[in-house]
């Protein structure tokens, strides 16, 4: 976990990053109804998958 390309701490990185931006577009209701719902179905996977590598730490 040093931060070199493709390290975990980088992909956890880009994950969390990823989660924020989903949540600012739905808060700003800047998704389209199908589209917020197939998003939402990513958020959860993505943050099923921190949660495991949180408790693997």
């Amino acid at each position: 976990m040093s931060g070199e390309p493709g390290s975990d701490t980088e992909i956890e990185h880009h994950l969390r990053e990823a989660l924020q931006h989903l949540s600012a577009a739905r808060d700003a209701d800047e998704l389209r109804k199908t589209n917020a719902v197939a998003l939402e179905e990513v958020e959860n996977t993505v943050s099923t998958v921190l949660r495991e590598y949180e408790q693997d730490e």
